[in-house]
């Protein structure tokens, strides 16, 4: 072959005196072109039809000029030919442009082949060819295009199957044998393929098989078990085929044509969602707390039973939107607006909240208190595509609060009733002696312990801020237009018990400013302030109070009842420290109350 490059440019008279003839005649009877050629690519033999068709050159040039699509002269190793020579792989139905000895190119349809040593080794290459005509080029481009459709077929992971109307296997493709573990497809084709599905799965097989054979595309899942015994699940898709040759297509001429899926895992894995999925509504079925859940634009999409039960209604699943109850109210009753309800906020802000009170109005019009708890769903992407909402029932609590509200109302009208009865008897008992002040200062302390329970009441006797425990105290002793006290401290709750004895304190402190400290002058100033601080076991509240600008301080002769209760009374009943200073320029107190 003679080419462009330097590459197989050594006649072929290296090795022989030329190109020549093959000697047997039968060769030069075949209506196609034959020729070999060595591991250079120069011609060694040749035939009849292929000096014809070489225009007579063949034993002048001793090698295949083969030309480009725009007729310059194609280098060797571009060729199929050379190829051939140097990867060994055969090559079919090519197309090649041939320079005849008279200088005007041939198209000839070619097959080339490696010839090989005893040893394996390419010696050189057989070339058979013939003209190419508008019908062999058409057949040569069907066979390219039939083996390329059989390359796909042979080689798509799917199973891929032909199967005849009586359930006979025609043919499988490499991947539905894997699939049933057959090692080759003699050992189940032509066999019945009813042999490979699952009993329990064969009449339904049979059936949708007859209707593909009768003109239908259907799908459908069904149970295979291979030669081996491995169960698998199947997805087919199957289309009606007809086979070539019937010559005419109609009802009962049909083959089934299908491509099968193995979704054993797909089973598997949907099969173990909708248990954890049956297993959580279970869950939430057997709560006995209200819990539903919408899509992304608020739409219910689920509820278990006990929001039936907390709403007095049936929830419409796929209508209702943000709630299942039939009207939210707020707890003084009014109603809220659907678009506004905390649900909504919640999947237009993608926020949570919780323990939101409000109020379900049942159709009956009876109401249901409950706390919203409302939270946004999101997938793997952080996207919101949906909500859940959980709606603790607190009619028990409500009932339990109204009474313990109304045994605690009971109770401070009765405290206030014993104090008035003390009140009274104190007066009726101190009455004969009206110079004594001694009555006036006791029903001061009982209106101050009175002062200290309204604190309380207020808070439903659960606990009491320290700084409207102080200005209670010291509400009595205020003067307008002048500022007696200088209050400063952090806000802090105090048990009952620590805030009435701290009350009487302050109150008893203030009582002995009046009389004989900085209270009983125009220009004295009280200033009282106090800290947290963190000790070992328990916080400290540390109580601090220093008179300023009242008259001088002379320490008394004996202890009245103020000191009395200051150190006596506050160590015994909060196990506090107090330390009673009298210095020139007034009472300094400090107490340290330990904290639970």
């Amino acid at each position: 072959m003679q080419t462009a490059d330097t590459y197989g440019t050594r006649l072929a008279a290296d090795s022989l005196a030329g190109p020549t003839p093959f000697e047997d005649s039968t060769l030069d009877r075949l209506p196609m072109a034959v020729c070999t050629l060595d591991a250079d690519g120069a011609v060694l033999r040749y035939n009849r039809m292929a000096d014809r068709l070489c225009g007579g050159g063949l034993a002048n040039d001793g090698r295949l000029r083969i030309l480009c699509a725009d007729g310059q002269l194609q280098p060797l190793a571009d060729t199929p030919l050379g190829d051939t020579l140097r990867t060994g792989r055969a090559t079919q139905d090519v197309t090649l442009l041939i320079e005849r000895a008279d200088g005007i190119p041939a198209a000839v349809l070619a097959n080339v082949d490696a010839l090989r040593s005893d040893t394996g080794q390419i010696t050189g290459a057989i070339l058979c060819f013939q003209c190419s005509t508008p019908g062999r080029a058409r057949h040569a481009d069907q066979r390219h295009q039939v083996e390329w459709l059989r390359a796909i077929v042979d080689n798509t992971p799917e199973c891929v199957k032909v199967v005849d109307r009586d359930g006979t296997l025609l043919q499988m493709n490499p991947a539905g044998l894997r699939m049933v573990e057959a090692s080759a497809p003699d050992v189940v084709e032509g066999g019945c393929v009813i042999d490979l599905i699952a009993p329990e799965h064969r009449d339904s097989w049979r059936e949708h098989h007859q209707r593909v054979c009768d003109g239908e595309k259907l799908s459908w899942q069904f149970d295979v078990i291979s030669l081996k015994g491995t169960r698998r699940h199947m997805e087919t898709h199957a289309v009606p085929m007809s086979m070539p040759g019937d010559g005419k297509i109609g009802k009962g001429r049909f083959v089934q044509l299908a491509i099968t899926h193995d979704i054993t895992e797909r089973k598997r894995l949907e099969s173990a969602h909708l248990e954890a999925e049956l297993r959580l509504r279970n869950l939430l079925d057997a709560l006995p707390t209200a819990v539903y859940t919408t899509d992304a634009k608020g739409v219910v999409t689920y509820f278990n039973q006990a929001c039936v039960e907390l709403a007095g209604r049936v929830p419409q699943i796929g209508t209702d939107e943000w709630s299942v109850v039939w009207r939210l109210c707020r707890p003084d009753g009014t109603v809220i607006a659907p678009g506004t309800c905390p649900m909504a906020v919640a999947l237009a802000e993608n926020r949570s909240f919780h323990g939101v009170e409000a109020l379900a109005q049942r159709p009956d019009g009876s109401y249901v208190p409950f706390l919203g708890y409302p939270a946004p769903l999101r997938n793997k992407a952080g996207e919101v595509v949906g909500a859940v909402n959980m709606m603790v029932d607190i009619t028990e609590r409500k009932v339990a609060e109204d009474h313990r509200q109304l045994l605690l109302n009971e109770l401070n009208h009765r405290v206030k009733n014993t104090l008035a009865t003390v009140q009274s008897i104190a007066s009726q008992s101190f009455r004969r002696d009206s110079g004594n002040e001694s009555y006036r200062w006791f029903e001061a302390r009982l209106i101050a312990l009175s002062k200290a329970h309204d604190v309380l009441s207020r808070e439903n006797w659960d606990s009491a801020d320290l700084r409207d425990v102080v200005e209670q105290a010291t509400a009595p002793f205020q003067v307008e237009g002048r500022q007696r006290f200088a209050i400063d401290g952090p806000g802090l709750r105090l048990r009952p018990k620590t805030a009435l004895a701290l009350a009487m304190a302050v109150h008893e402190l203030c009582t002995n400013a009046g009389k004989y400290g900085a209270l009983s002058s125009d220009k004295g100033i009280v200033q009282l302030e106090w800290t947290l601080e963190p000790r070992q076991g328990a916080p400290i509240l540390a109580l601090r109070w220093q008179e300023r600008g009242g008259p001088l301080v002379v320490p008394p002769e004996r202890k009245g009842f103020g000191s009395r209760l200051l150190e006596r009374g506050l160590a015994g009943e909060l196990n506090a420290q107090v330390r009673l200073a009298f210095l020139s320029g007034g009472l300094n107190c400090e107490m340290e109350v330990p904290l639970q």
